[in-house]
């Protein structure tokens, strides 16, 4: 039995900007920072001297903001010729990760539409795009299977990310915390909130483990969850992703942005895998020389990155995280968090409007 994770599918062509509307500037990010200053982690800079920082030195939960450090892991290896970004791979081995996710159906679905995929096969490049693009966790355990687990796990160190705590397989996570195994239901629950994160990420590794070496794809079908159960168990996984500081996050963002971490050809590489699906559109080409974002978002967080350089050579980077969401409030949050970034970018009127906000929450303090 396969379950269906219920997560808001938040993807390129979700935001109106990028087909080609206007941005709407969201006025419920102003009042929910002002009612939960504990409850978002902030940054924002451009070269035009606008600065926004708020609890960005704080550990934060970071989520799918890690995906940075695995696809620029894949880069650094296609530049070492470990293998080929355009190497075709059969969708069912990236689909042996996953749980019959929204997210992979969206990400099926463009595959399909889009004509990537050849005899049911889809190439190297494309399944870290659907990391980046679609935030797609099957992919990411794929590519840890690829890159090497040892990689993936070094990656925090190669890329100076040192405040940030360990990686492991997110999609494998998420179906471990659903406790396929079916131990007695208070049994697990109790196990999983007395883990430290070293027992949780050796037993997501584990799973990992168990998924990589299932050739057929068929191991999912034997896992059994209970019904009615996922928000309580996905609660559970909040508490164990990783950790790290939304500050380092946005300097990595500025590095992405100017380039400083590419040697060789992993420049071309990063730009056709991450930047060429969101520079498609026409406006976005007006507008941008190149930009790059990622959104992820579990039962009660929701997290942005994003950089961009103009057309007129301004730079601006931005990362937020928002946890500990109440339903409602991360509803409200994902469906809007495309506006939120790009309107921070494009609408110097709500920026200063967040930056204000953000300046009397700290009067208050």
């Amino acid at each position: 039995m396969k379950i269906y994770f219920l997560l808001i599918v938040l993807i390129i062509f979700s935001s109106p900007f990028l087909q080609g509307q206007d941005i709407k500037a969201p006025p419920y990010f102003l009042e929910f920072m002002e009612k939960n200053p504990k409850k978002f982690h902030l940054t924002y800079h451009d070269t035009e001297g606008k600065l926004i920082k708020w609890n960005d030195e704080q550990l934060s939960n970071v989520n799918g903001l890690v995906y940075w450090l695995f696809t620029l892991e894949y880069v650094r290896q296609i530049e070492n010729k470990n293998f080929s970004p355009t190497e075709r791979v059969p969708l069912v081995d990236v689909a042996r990760f996953d749980a019959s996710s929204n997210k992979m159906k969206v990400w099926n679905d463009y595959l399909t539409k889009t004509r990537k995929l050849l005899n049911k096969k889809v190439r190297m490049r494309e399944i870290v795009s659907g990391i980046i693009n679609f935030g797609n966790d099957a992919n990411g355990d794929y590519m840890i299977s690829r890159l090497g687990a040892d990689s993936v796990k070094s990656a925090v160190q190669t890329f100076q990310m040192y405040n940030t705590t360990g990686l492991f397989p997110i999609s494998s996570a998420n179906i471990y915390i659903h406790n396929p195994y079916q131990i007695p239901h208070q049994e697990f629950v109790d196990k999983i909130k007395n883990q430290n994160a070293n027992d949780f990420r050796k037993d997501a590794f584990a799973l990992f483990d168990t998924l990589a070496q299932d050739s057929l794809g068929e191991k999912i079908d034997t896992f059994e969850f209970i019904p009615g159960k996922h928000k309580e168990y996905a609660s559970l996984l909040s508490d164990k992703m990783p950790l790290g500081l939304v500050s380092d996050f946005n300097l990595l963002m500025q590095k992405i942005n100017e380039r400083t971490l590419f040697k060789g050809g992993m420049e071309k590489e990063w730009h056709k895998t991450v930047e060429a699906p969101l520079m498609a559109s026409p406006i976005m080409q007006e507008r941008y020389k190149h930009c790059g974002r990622l959104v992820y978002s579990t039962v009660n967080t929701v997290v942005i990155s994003m950089y961009a350089t103009f057309q007129n050579g301004k730079k601006a980077h931005l990362t937020a995280t928002f946890e500990d969401l109440t339903e409602t409030e991360h509803i409200d949050l994902a469906l809007s968090i495309n506006d939120f970034g790009f309107s921070l970018l494009e609408d110097k009127e709500y920026l200063k409007k967040v930056q204000d906000k953000v300046n009397f929450i700290r009067m208050k303090k």
